[in-house]
Parts: C-alpha cells; sequence; structure tokens
C-alpha cells in the first residue's frame, strides 16, 4: 500500500475542486484502486468521457465474470421453484406460439403483455425449451453487469464497481433466500419484473445522458425505454417516470432552459406512445377495441381492484401487517450503521498522527480497531440487510443532489443521482418491509448498488475532504464487511440449493428440484412418470390449485384459461368467472397438489365458498380419483398429490342422483 498526500492537498484535491465535486481519495493501491477514474466526469461541454480500459479495469470485470460463471455452474437448472409460477413463464409463451392470445385464452395478472410474446418469439426463432430462456436471461444478466460495471467505473472506480457487480451476482442473479425459487435473474417467477428492471436502468443512463449532453436523441430513447416499461409492471414503471420527472424538473431547475425542455418532451411522447399502439393494433387482429385497450392495458387492472391490497399475503410483503416493528428495524439498522461510520471516521481521522512504539505500520492498528466490527459483521443477520435501503438511498440522494447543485454539469453525479430516485421510489412496493429477499431480487438490487456506492466511494471522498479523514481506512473497512456479507449470504442461499438434486423434465426442460427422499421433489417425479405412462396423448390437464410447469413438461394443454388459481388472481379476474369457464371446456384429468395458502388468509382451495368450494364440488360429481401419490392433499397439511379423471356425462349424473 502507498501512503497518500495530506489530506486536502495535492492535484487529485485540487481537480475535485475544480470540478465541482469537492472531494478528493488517496490511492489506495500502486494499481490505482480508489482513485477517481481516469476519463470519468464531464468534459468542457458537458458530456461524459467513457472510461477506458486499462488493466485494473480489466481484471475487476475479469473477477467479476468469474463469479458469473461460478455462481451460475454451481446453481445450474436449480433457479426455478418446480409448482409455484415459473411455469407460466414457461407454459405461456408455448401456448402464444400456437396461437392463443394473452388476457383472452390465458389467464394471467403477473403483469403486461410484452415480455410473454417477447418470450414466445425466442421460442419460434431458438425452440420452445427451458434452455432457451436460460441462455437469454444469463445474456441479460451479463450485459446488465457490464453496463453497471461501466457506468460505476465511470461515477467511482474500480473497487466500487467491482464489489458492486460482485453483489449482483452473488445476491440477485443467482441468490435464493427463501424456500420457493423463482427470485433469481435466470428464472424470474415474472419476466415482467426482470424485464421491466433492465430497460429501466439501461433507460437510467440514456437520463442521465441527456441530462449532462443535453442531446434530443437522449428524449428518443428514453421514451421508447418508457413505452416498453409500461407494458411490464406498473410498479416499476411508476418508479422510472418519476424518475423520468424528477431529472426533467431538476434539469429545468438548474439551466432554465424551458425550449430545450419543450422539444426533449415532444420527442419523448410519440416514443413512449409507441409500443402501447403496436400492442393495441395486434390484439385488434383477433378481438375488437375495448378488448385490444383492455389487454394492453391489462397488467395495471389489479391496483384497481378493491380487497387486492387489504389481502394478508400483501399486507404481509409490505410489512403493513406489523408496521411499527419494520420501521423500527430500518431506523435502527440505519442509525446503527451511521454511529459505526461516525465512530470509526473519528479514530480513523488521527490513525496517521499516532504514536504506535513498535508498530511501523498504521495498518497493523488499523487491522486491531476493526475486530469488534468485523466481529459484529460475522454475527449480523445478512438476511436482514436490506431493512435500512431506503434511508440509505435517501441519503444518497441528499448528498449527490448538493454535489449536482454545485456542478450541474458534472456526469460523475447524474447518473449515481437519478439511480438513488429511482431505487428509492422502486422500494415503494415493498413498503416499510425493505428486502433483499423475495420480490426484493429485483425491487432492492439498485437501492442494494447505491447503499455500496455511498459506504464504499462516496461517504468516504466527502469525508476526507470536509473533516480529513483518510478515505483509504474507511474503504477497507467498508471492502473487509462487505466480503463478510457476501460470504454468509453465499452460506445462507446454498442451504436451498444442496438440497435440490431431483431432476424433473427431460433435454433442455429439465429443472432440479427438492430430492430425492423430500416428498415434494419424489411426488412430482413420480406423477409425471405416471402421466407419461398412463395419460392418452392428446388428453388434456389442469393442475389446481397451481403446477402449470406440469402441463409444460409434458406439453399437455390445459382447456381452461385458469392457468392457477389463488385469492389474488380470483378477485382480478372473478372467481365464478374463473369456475364458468372451467366448466365450460373442461379438462380430461384434474391434478390436485398440495399447497397451503394461509398466507392469502384462506388455507386450502375448495376450503370456503371464497376460494374455490363451488369448484371443487363440481370437481367431485364430475370426475373420478384413479391415482393417490402419497396423502390426500388440500385436507391437513401432508403432502400429496390426487389424480382425477372425467366421468362420462351419464356417469356423472348417476353419481349427482346416488350422493346423500
Amino acid at each position: 500500500m502507498t501512503n497518500s498526500p495530506p489530506p486536502g492537498t495535492g492535484p487529485e484535491h485540487e481537480a475535485a475542486a475544480a470540478d465541482g465535486a469537492g472531494t478528493a481519495c488517496p490511492r489506495f493501491s500502486s494499481a490505482g484502486i480508489g482513485r477517481p477514474h481516469e476519463g470519468a466526469g464531464a468534459s468542457p461541454g458537458g458530456a461524459p468521457k467513457s472510461p477506458p480500459w486499462t488493466g485494473a479495469s480489466l481484471a475487476g470485470l475479469a473477477l467479476v465474470g468469474l463469479a458469473f460463471v461460478i455462481m451460475a455452474a454451481l446453481t445450474w437448472r436449480k433457479w426455478p421453484d418446480a409448482v409455484i409460477d415459473f411455469g407460466t413463464q414457461l407454459y405461456i409463451p408455448w401456448r402464444i406460439l400456437h396461437g392463443s392470445v394473452l388476457y383472452r385464452d390465458l389467464f394471467y395478472i403477473g403483469g403486461g403483455p410484452l415480455p410473454q410474446y417477447f418470450n414466445a418469439l425466442l421460442f419460434k426463432i431458438f425452440g420452445v425449451s427451458f434452455s432457451t430462456l436460460i441462455a437469454t436471461n444469463l445474456l441479460f444478466s451479463a450485459a446488465l453487469l457490464v453496463f453497471i460495471y461501466r457506468r460505476f467505473l465511470a461515477a467511482s472506480d474500480v473497487l466500487t464497481a467491482t464489489m458492486i457487480c460482485l453483489g449482483i451476482v452473488m445476491v440477485f442473479t443467482f441468490g435464493q433466500f427463501v424456500l420457493i425459487g423463482n427470485y433469481n435473474y435466470i428464472a424470474p417467477y415474472a419476466h415482467e419484473a426482470l424485464y421491466g428492471v433492465l430497460v429501466s436502468l439501461f433507460a437510467i443512463g440514456w437520463l442521465s445522458d441527456w441530462f449532462t449532453q443535453q442531446r434530443l436523441r437522449q428524449a428518443f430513447l428514453i421514451g421508447l425505454a418508457a413505452g416498453i416499461v409500461v407494458l411490464t409492471k406498473p410498479d416499476i414503471f411508476l418508479a422510472f417516470f418519476i424518475c423520468v420527472v424528477v431529472t426533467f424538473s431538476v434539469h429545468w431547475l438548474l439551466r432554465r432552459d424551458t425550449r430545450f425542455s419543450l422539444k426533449s418532451l415532444a420527442c419523448f411522447t410519440p416514443m413512449f406512445l409507441l409500443p402501447p399502439l403496436c400492442f393495441f393494433l395486434f390484439f385488434l387482429r383477433v378481438e375488437d377495441w375495448r378488448m385490444s385497450l383492455r389487454s394492453v392495458v391489462f397488467g395495471w387492472l389489479p391496483l384497481f381492484q378493491p380487497g387486492v391490497e387489504t389481502n394478508p399475503h400483501y399486507l404481509k410483503c409490505t410489512g403493513l401487517d406489523r408496521p411499527l416493528p419494520h420501521l423500527e428495524m430500518m431506523v435502527s439498522h440505519f442509525v446503527c450503521g451511521a454511529v459505526v461510520i461516525g465512530v470509526y471516521a473519528l479514530l480513523f481521522r488521527r490513525l496517521d498522527r499516532w504514536k504506535f512504539g513498535r508498530l511501523q505500520s498504521p495498518w497493523v492498528v488499523w487491522l486491531m480497531l476493526l475486530l469488534p466490527l468485523l466481529f459484529g459483521a460475522l454475527k449480523f443477520p445478512w438476511i436482514n440487510c436490506g431493512n435500512s435501503f431506503p434511508l440509505w438511498c435517501l441519503t444518497a440522494i441528499v448528498l449527490l443532489g448538493w454535489q449536482l447543485k454545485r456542478a450541474p454539469g458534472a456526469s460523475r453525479h447524474a447518473f449515481p443521482f437519478l439511480w438513488s430516485v429511482f431505487a428509492l421510489v422502486l422500494m415503494a412496493k415493498l413498503g416499510v418491509y425493505a428486502r433483499i429477499s423475495h420480490c426484493g431480487f429485483a425491487l432492492a438490487m439498485p437501492a442494494f448498488v447505491i447503499t455500496v456506492y455511498l459506504l464504499s466511494w462516496l461517504l468516504p471522498r466527502l469525508l476526507q475532504t470536509r473533516w480529513q479523514v483518510p478515505a483509504r481506512y474507511l474503504r477497507g473497512a467498508s471492502l473487509l464487511v462487505f466480503l463478510i456479507c457476501l460470504a454468509l449470504l453465499f452460506k445462507y442461499s446454498s442451504q436451498f440449493y444442496q438440497c435440490k438434486h431431483q431432476p424433473i423434465g427431460h433435454g433442455g426442460d429439465e429443472i432440479v428440484t427438492y430430492g430425492p427422499s423430500i416428498q415434494t421433489g419424489d411426488g412430482l417425479k413420480i406423477a409425471l412418470d405416471w402421466m407419461d405412462a398412463n395419460l392418452p396423448p392428446q388428453a388434456t390437464l389442469a393442475v389446481i390449485p397451481d403446477g402449470i410447469t406440469l402441463n409444460y413438461l409434458t406439453r399437455r394443454i390445459n382447456p381452461t384459461p385458469c392457468l392457477f388459481w389463488d385469492p389474488v388472481c380470483m378477485a382480478v379476474l372473478g372467481q365464478d368467472v374463473m369456475t364458468d369457464r372451467f366448466q365450460a371446456s373442461p379438462p380430461d384429468y384434474v391434478l390436485l397438489l398440495e399447497q397451503d395458502d394461509s398466507d392469502f388468509g384462506i388455507k386450502y382451495f375448495g376450503s370456503s365458498p371464497q376460494y374455490g368450494e363451488r369448484l371443487m364440488q363440481w370437481i367431485k360429481q364430475n370426475y373420478k380419483v384413479v391415482l393417490v401419490i402419497g396423502n390426500v392433499p388440500l385436507r391437513d397439511g401432508h403432502y400429496g398429490l390426487e389424480f382425477l379423471q372425467r366421468l362420462p356425462p351419464a356417469a356423472a349424473a348417476n353419481k349427482l342422483a346416488s350422493a346423500p
């Protein structure tokens, strides 16, 4: 390690002061890690310079790439849940490819139409296979990592950009922190979440360029991106749209260029309308204009459905079932983190001036001072690290906004500022229960990124400039704590992956799930084998309440539009409508599968009039049991599957007549 010049002096400090940043950072190593990357910032005309590739920056990206390959290999095909949610991401594109129309023939509330039709296009070009989605999502994830690495390399340095991307790889791209899979970038529960966040993040780069370069072509791209995102998930679009509004507002407040703002708005608006218009015309080929318009905006319907927001499942997901404990945890984590930073800043401020007797290096004392912090990091439950993300995002917005006000043309500040705004608003869907698990895999990732940027780059530089705290010591402490965080989260995630060794499906459709010797995986394996051996080739099948994955793996059509049954889906689409459509085109076989829906406030499908009782009674009257695997499902919590075969109309009538 090389020693830095005295705080507040030297060419780095002068350069920072000249561009309005007001921050200086000493060298963290002889390779230059820890210094502002050469080429970052703004040119005299305000345009950001692309950071050149150097040995250090290439090494950082190579490390990220190595982690990406290792994590993909360790978790290969273990990403999805074999029953819940992900099956729709395979079944819907397959059926679209064969002429089914989304929302009309395939009931789906996961979001807008673009992702499912895009995946259908992928199936048409590359073949119907889970492998097609794997390859696509690996490619998209890698492209996102390169984009984020380059952008934060320009905004900070190699160390910060590398830490950020390593965290994305290990925590979000491949991580699993709950029993159900699907919450990762390779097999997401809804591609609407993945594609919406991905397009939004790329568009934030264009927003930053528009802010600093003031070129109208970026407004065209931003508008097109907004039009695409509106066809994914409403919450992601709202976060991105608010980010756009903030960008235009801040630009006008700082520059007062009304003419350019109006021209940009004129470029933005038609491009924003283009993607929804294209889908409206697409649906218009097979539906009237009312149904076509409904299909375009169908992803927004759950927002306006009474009762959805008060469902116990969503109250729990947003933390509104217990708001005070969640708020206390959010504030306490943030305050504790701020206090720790303050204490160590005071200690490190005098570290270079202390006399250590026989100890020749202050780094030895630095490490000794860090021992309590590292011990605490080893004991901290990092699965809860997302609790304080909203407050760290807010801190970053304040600090970066202050720097932008001082230097409106500094592109090094514009991009992380806009990213922070998007990250904070995006987490609003998580309510007061901010987290990296479950839906946090998509909604919390930008907040994670800006928190790492804040704690490992922005805050140490500001503390050095204002209070002469050597940034190298704070950044070194951040790095060690970050590595402990990644190691413990990897260990936590591995506990789930290590239980998955049971393959189901064949060839490119293979999914590795829990088992062998675990009831869920073994039961699914037996069910698939039995269907291959006993069901006629053209037999149709419906899995209740969830499990459309089995339809896809066996290529058996569900003749009803009802792909899964849960209280929210039934509230949005109408339970009577779903039941009537099921009865109008009944499948040859029904598979009842054990699933506890207590999170929704009702334990089992068919147990009450509000949750499928009418349909279950109809099935019992018109079907007969042909196979039970394990226990009878949907009764007492013991795992099992039950196959039922549809009776001829006469036999069903006799069964009804003989019923007590």
